[in-house]
């Protein structure tokens, strides 16, 4: 397990960082911080099949020592793909392409001043894809999982103390997936981010503070 961890998460990290000792420094140092609630919306625009693929998701996760971020994303693909699917009587039905997966990420932080961050992310998508019959039934006719692996560079920029938008570039990578679909998966992606803070949201209203970022 702690060779998967390191393999999928930390090794790109340490293979872009100059110094691997002052990287394996701050990650020791940093987990030993009181971590802040982290809270984030992405989109990731890719491409399946010729066609262009927008998926949405929800990341909660902590952030040690703003430097490092973990935690768990919720995502989906937002418009399904319309495709012909050749049906077990033999029949071409019309179907939607769906994507559904959670995805355990860390970020690491590089560079961050009071507007600006610069990141590293990777992160694993555990999810299932599936036809849904558009026509009769609107059931799924067949479903596929899916594993993935995501590492993307990002740049955040602060717009107000609440909230920062951020963009950045990666590529998402089918490790495996199940008989049933065909569609190829891995693909070019440009990210588009909302970053809450919701620490300053509450200490706007109420004055108090709070341990989230």
């Amino acid at each position: 397990m702690k060779f998967f961890f390191y393999l999928f998460f930390l090794y790109p990290f340490i293979l872009f960082s100059q110094d691997n000792a002052n990287f394996e420094n701050q990650f020791r140092k940093s987990f030993q911080t009181k971590p802040k609630l982290d809270v984030k919306l992405d989109n990731r625009f890719s491409f399946i099949k010729n066609s262009d693929v927008r998926t949405i998701g929800v990341k909660l996760g902590l952030n040690f020592n703003k430097k490092f971020k973990v935690g768990l994303g919720l995502n989906r693909m937002l418009l399904p793909v319309v495709k012909k699917y050749l049906n077990e009587e033999g029949f071409l039905i019309p179907v939607d392409l769906e994507y559904f997966y959670f995805s355990p990420y860390i970020e690491y932080v590089y560079f961050n001043s009071k507007r600006w961050e610069f990141s590293l992310s990777a992160q694993l998508g555990l999810g299932v894809a599936s036809y849904r019959d558009i026509n009769i039934t609107n059931k799924k006719v067949v479903s596929s999982i899916v594993l993935s692996y995501e590492p993307a560079m990002m740049i955040d920029y602060k717009i107000i103390r609440w909230f920062a938008l951020g963009t950045g570039v990666g590529y998402r990578l089918v490790y495996y997936k199940s008989p049933g679909i065909v569609e190829k998966f891995s693909a070019p992606e440009a990210v588009i981010k909302i970053k809450i803070y919701l620490g300053e949201i509450v200490k706007t209203f109420t004055g108090k503070q709070l341990k989230i970022d």
